[in-house]
């Protein structure tokens, strides 16, 4: 008989559904699951990488440039005798960092002609030519500034790409804050209900053995009897709310939809003891957006300087030097010349109208001027966040201590009406305003924790240290659309 009832409830066991334990999860963990997880993050980093690749578009604007060309053809000398005519060129040439051009040239021409003219001609004919040419800019172009104003552009761009890519960290981090933070709220209600509730069912028996020996009203009954209602139906609200909470979680997570899920709420929490002056020099430093602002004045600078580069006249120094051989077969015998040849000269052009570019210039300084007050209001709001923020913390930390002390006293306001209600000096109004005053005041307290959380959390945001302990993925851009 025991061997079988021992079978049967290990039957039992087997045939029960099995309880999955709801993870629990803290901020820096939600966070991280998200940073994992989140498609959209990558569309960051690939902009990212597309401005690092600029730089080395620009780079190669150094880089030597080669070009050949080579034909056959026929045509009518001067004299109308029919020429072959082969042609040979090619040229390497490169820009130099200073703004200067350098360049080696090399050309092959030969000419076979079906009818000679003059015996003293060579026929077929070759001509070979080998120079080298340097042109250096005096005025516009001078240093080059078309190139290393592009570097200065590309290292700008690369440099805001960065800041867009943390800004968005930062808005995404700011929302599962809030997230986070509301679910931690719903789970306190949540708690808070459930404690009013296991309250009010205690006073219902209570009253109700009272009731059967004729020492509780009617009434009394009933008002507990409404405000059980009114609390069980407050929790089913809530359990709605955190259903709609914990799906919105896990999705940001990538995990299954029906996942259980608990919160956890950070306790310890430090305090900044720096001072106001530098915690806010701390925030300016890392401000993606004061980065995003330094950077647009410099790409506001560059433009100007290359407008005024491009408003200056042009003036080139061009030099050469070459050789150029003349080689064939006459009825003497072969023949062959080679001569060197060089030449110095200056070229200069001069537009007419230079009204468009000092539009140009005035527009980049517009540009930079709108850079400039954006920095003003970013530093302002930056500065007045910070400032808030440690207001509210203090303050908050305040009001944790207060709701503590209030808890403990409508606690033993409750236990002593509690002792006052079983002699029968006290109402049931009365219990029921003091319990409800107890629970007001403990979700008042939990609130005042969450709401302390948050703005400590804003502010390590805000600081740039929330993603100490968060390892941000790492991407490869062989397929970027993958």
């Amino acid at each position: 008989m025991r061997y079988f009832l021992a079978l049967l409830m290990n039957l039992v066991l087997a045939l029960m559904p099995v309880c999955v334990s709801a993870e629990s999860i803290r901020l820096n963990q939600l966070i991280q699951k998200v940073i994992d997880h989140y498609p959209s993050l990558k569309v960051a980093a690939i902009q990212v990488e597309r401005a690092r690749q600029e730089n080395i578009k620009i780079e190669n604007q150094l880089a030597w440039q080669l070009a050949a060309k080579g034909g056959i053809s026929r045509n009518m000398s001067l004299f109308g005798t029919p020429t072959d005519r082969v042609d040979v060129s090619g040229n390497l040439k490169r820009a130099l960092e200073s703004g200067a051009a350098l360049s080696f040239n090399a050309a092959i021409n030969r000419e076979d002609a079906t009818t000679t003219l003059s015996p003293l001609q060579p026929n077929p004919s070759t001509i070979s030519k080998l120079d080298i040419s340097y042109r250096h800019p005096l005025a516009k172009g001078a240093n080059n500034p078309a190139y290393t104003q592009a570097k200065e552009i590309a290292d700008a761009n690369k440099v805001i790409s960065h800041a867009d890519q943390q800004n968005r960290h930062d808005q995404l981090a700011s929302q599962i804050i809030e997230l986070y933070m509301a679910g931690i709220t719903t789970h306190a209600r949540i708690t808070n209900t459930q404690q009013a509730i296991k309250r009010s069912q205690r006073l219902q028996a209570y009253i109700k053995d009272r009731s059967v020996m004729g020492l509780s009203e009617e009434k009394d009954v009933l008002q507990v009897k409404a405000q059980l209602s009114r609390q069980q139906a407050e929790y089913q609200g809530l359990k709605v709310i955190w259903e709609q909470q914990r799906i919105s979680l896990n999705r940001l997570m990538g995990r299954d939809w029906a996942a259980p899920l608990e919160l956890a709420l950070d306790d310890n929490l430090q305090i900044p003891e720096q001072l106001h002056d530098e915690l806010y020099q701390q925030v300016k430093a890392r401000s993606p957006e004061l980065v995003k602002v330094d950077q647009q004045l410099k790409l506001a600078d560059a433009a100007i300087k290359l407008s005024r580069d491009a408003k200056k006249d042009g003036m080139d120094l061009l030099m050469y030097l070459g050789n150029q051989t003349y080689s064939g077969d006459t009825a003497a015998g072969s023949q062959s010349e080679s001569e060197v040849f060089a030449g110095v000269s200056v070229e200069y052009n001069r537009g007419l109208d230079k009204s468009g570019y000092d539009a140009e210039i005035y527009q980049a300084q517009l540009d930079r001027g709108i850079a400039l007050q954006n920095k003003k209001q970013i530093m302002e709001d930056l500065y007045y966040e910070l400032s808030s923020l440690l207001a509210e913390i203090k303050a908050n930390n305040m009001a944790v201590k207060a709701y503590k002390v209030s808890v403990n006293s409508e606690h033993k306001k409750l236990q002593e009406a509690e002792q006052r209600y079983k002699s029968g000096r006290t109402d049931t109004d009365q219990l029921i305003q003091f319990e409800s005053q107890l629970s007001q005041a403990k979700l008042s307290y939990e609130l005042q924790k969450i709401e302390l959380n948050r703005r400590y959390h804003s502010l390590s945001l805000l600081r740039g240290l929330l993603w100490k302990n968060i390892k941000l993925p790492e991407y490869s851009f062989t397929e970027a659309g993958e």
